[in-house]
C-alpha cells in the first residue's frame, strides 16, 4: 500500500474531532478502533504528528492521551521505534479503569458472593467440557503446592502469606484456562484481581487452615476427573460459601 493510499485508509479509521475534550477524543478514537478491528493488537499506530492531523488535535492532546492510555496498559510507548498496541494482554495492566470503576460503586460483600459464584460455576462448566489430560496435571500438581503450603505454615508473616495467595489465586487461574475462552478468562482475571485482598484477609485468618479450606479444591479436582459438572457446581459452591464465612472469623 503506497503512503497516499495509506492516509486514505487511517482517514477512514480516525475521524476529526466534534465537541469533546480534545485528549478524551483521542482515547475514545482508539478505543473504538480496538473494538471494530480496525486497529489490532500488536499494530504500530501512526506517528504523534500524523495522529494529531488526522484528529485535527494538538500535538499535545495526542502526547497526553498516548500517556493515559500507557498507564492503562493498552498501547506500549518504544523509545526510537514508535508506539504499539500492546499484544500480550495477558499481563495485568497498571491501571484497569474498570477495577476503579468497582471500587468506587463499594459493591455489598453478597454482590460480591454472587459474583464469584455465577462466574466459576460456568467456568468449570467450560472447564470440563474442554480439559485435556495435561490440564488435569497441571490443575494436580498446583494444588499440591497449595496443600503443602497450607500445612507447612502456621504463624505466617506477610511474604509467606503472599506466596499462599498466588498459590492459591494460581489453582483458579489455571482452572479459567481450562475453560478455553479468553474473553471469559479476562473477565475471571479481573474478578480475581479485585478479590485478591479478600482472599488474603480470608487466609490472614488462622481458621482457613481446615480441612475445610482444601475440602472445595479436591471436590473440585474429583469432579474435572469424572467430568461431573453437577460435582463441579456444588463444589464452587461450597468454595464459596466457606470463603465467606471466613471473611467474618
Amino acid at each position: 500500500m503506497g503512503l497516499e493510499d495509506k492516509n486514505v485508509s487511517l482517514a477512514n479509521i480516525f475521524e476529526p474531532k466534534e465537541q469533546e475534550s480534545s485528549v478524551n477524543y483521542v482515547i475514545n478514537n482508539i478505543k473504538d478502533s480496538l473494538l471494530s478491528q480496525q486497529i489490532m493488537p500488536g499494530e504500530k499506530l501512526p506517528s504523534e504528528m500524523e495522529l494529531a492531523k488526522l484528529l485535527s488535535v494538538s500535538r499535545g492532546s495526542i502526547r497526553e492521551a498516548m500517556k493515559i492510555l500507557a498507564a492503562f496498559g493498552i498501547i506500549e510507548i518504544r523509545r526510537g521505534d514508535g508506539t504499539y498496541v500492546t499484544k500480550d494482554f495477558e499481563g495485568k495492566v497498571i491501571f484497569d479503569p474498570l477495577l476503579f470503576s468497582f471500587i468506587l460503586s463499594q459493591p455489598a460483600f453478597d454482590e460480591l458472593k454472587e459474583l464469584r459464584l455465577m462466574l466459576e460455576k460456568y467456568i468449570v462448566r467450560l472447564a470440563i467440557k474442554n480439559e485435556t489430560d495435561e490440564d488435569l496435571v497441571n490443575l494436580k500438581a498446583c494444588n499440591l503446592e497449595l496443600k503443602n503450603l497450607k500445612h507447612n505454615q502456621n504463624d505466617m508473616n506477610n511474604e509467606e502469606v503472599n506466596e499462599l495467595l498466588e498459590c492459591d489465586l494460581k489453582f483458579h487461574y489455571m482452572l479459567a484456562k481450562m475453560a478455553k475462552n479468553k474473553l471469559i478468562e479476562r473477565i475471571y482475571l479481573f474478578v480475581l484481581e479485585y478479590f485478591k485482598p479478600y482472599i488474603k484477609k480470608s487466609m490472614q485468618n488462622h481458621v482457613y487452615f481446615t480441612f475445610k479450606s482444601s475440602a472445595p479444591h479436591e471436590q473440585i479436582l474429583s469432579a474435572m476427573e469424572k467430568r461431573d459438572v453437577v460435582l463441579a457446581e456444588i463444589a464452587i459452591e461450597d468454595s464459596v460459601e466457606i470463603w465467606g464465612k471466613l471473611m467474618f472469623k
